[in-house]
């Protein structure tokens, strides 16, 4: 199916001067999928043909899905694309694993990966051992089906990060490990794991930062050329996106203000001036970093750089300023991290009122416009919302 829109004339006459090259004009086409029909001044805008080739392919993994003769030729047409290098790793790549079991889920999960390899900058050896290690768990562990719907279920990888993998990885290795998953779901499983929409206006709304984007903030934190910086760093990231703080909170958090519980609970009082706003708990995969933050304070009073004296509002951004930012580095914006915690916890179905306690709303205008950044369960999921408990 296509959908047309009519072009103005007059636009078009006035423009021709500046219409890119031909074999320009071709590269963009391929890109958008879009042509122009100059007898009917429509451009007409299409399905790219590399969806319908993954759509037909990720059908071979779903056992329970009778699999026609063009689902197995799209799926072996993907494994052929593989350059030699990456079909190579994979081939030869021996997971630390029970090589009875890893025979089982091989074939699934190195299809798996193929599918994703087209979609994503991560190469082959950073997802398989990740997803070869997950897939063994979901299956042999937790006793799920060798089936794409039921394995690679957004909650479940949640539940394998935080349950399964081992206690002493850091948490910056853990969302990794999640970032990585969750690209192969997004792929292979897209009505449980449908990505962030693009917004619109960014004016409007800052978009919280995706998966990726959180990892690229964990590197940029650890590449910080001082100890001093890769820990203010850190904790700006974990105050941020696990917190909810404002950057004017942040700089104005002190020690005191935090507690950490026997449990690892680490709660937060909000105070901003000497008035108390609100009181938040950091979520667990950044409760860490701040606890090991407050607990090297050693009597300084201020949580994010401890050296410092001055609470001006420009605190964060100056430091941001000062640090170190590679090319391709996303933009270090407060807002951006405590609306990636608004959307975090929205997708954990958070009660909106203990959320507006938390932030510190009056309103429910700010979560209503990053609502539409939140991932929507599947349809069969949201019935089972909307018809509650027996």
């Amino acid at each position: 199916m296509t959908s047309t829109i009519q072009t103005n004339p007059s636009t078009t006459t006035k423009t021709r001067r500046n219409r890119p090259s031909r074999a320009a004009s071709a590269s963009l086409a391929e890109r958008t999928n879009a042509t122009y029909d100059a007898a009917a001044m429509i451009l007409r805008f299409g399905e790219p043909a590399e969806d319908q080739m993954i759509a037909a392919a990720r059908a071979t993994l779903y056992p329970r899905v009778p699999v026609g003769e063009g689902a197995r030729t799209a799926m072996n047409e993907i494994r052929a694309r593989l350059d030699d290098a990456s079909a190579a790793k994979m081939r030869d790549y021996e997971p630390a694993l029970p090589p009875e079991y890893v025979k089982v889920i091989r074939p699934f999960v190195e299809d798996s990966v193929a599918l994703a390899l087209p979609l994503t900058s991560y190469s082959v050896e950073t997802l398989l051992r990740p997803v070869m290690h997950f897939v063994y768990w979901a299956v042999f562990v937790v006793g799920c089906d060798l089936d794409a719907l039921v394995v690679f279920d957004r909650e479940l990888i949640q539940n394998y990060v935080t349950e399964a993998l081992p206690t002493n990885l850091a948490a910056g290795t853990k969302r990794n490990y999640r970032a990585w998953i969750t690209r192969i779901a997004e792929v292979v499983n897209p009505e449980k794991n449908p990505r962030n929409p693009t917004p619109l206006n960014q004016k409007d709304m800052e978009a919280p930062y995706t998966e990726d984007e959180i990892v690229a903030l964990d590197r940029w934190a650890a590449g910080q050329p001082t100890a001093y910086k890769r820990q203010g760093a850190a904790v700006l990231i974990a105050l941020g996106a696990g917190a909810g703080l404002s950057a004017v909170e942040i700089a104005n958090l002190r020690r005191e203000s935090v507690t950490v519980h026997d449990n690892g609970t680490v709660e937060i009082q909000v105070v901003v001036k000497n008035e108390w706003k609100r009181r938040v708990i950091v979520t667990a995969e950044f409760e860490e970093i701040v606890a090991t933050a407050v607990e090297a304070l050693s009597g300084n009073p201020m949580v994010f750089l401890w050296k410092r004296n001055r609470t001006e509002n420009d605190v964060v951004s100056a430091f941001v300023g000062k640090c170190s930012n590679p090319k391709g580095t996303p933009a270090v914006q407060g807002r951006r991290l405590r609306n990636t915690w608004f959307v975090t916890q929205m997708t954990n179905r958070v009660d909106v009122l203990t959320l507006m306690e938390a932030a510190g709303l009056q309103s429910l205008e700010s979560i209503s416009r990053l609502a539409k950044f939140v991932p929507r369960p599947s349809g069969e999921d949201r019935d089972a919302q909307l018809r509650g408990g027996l």
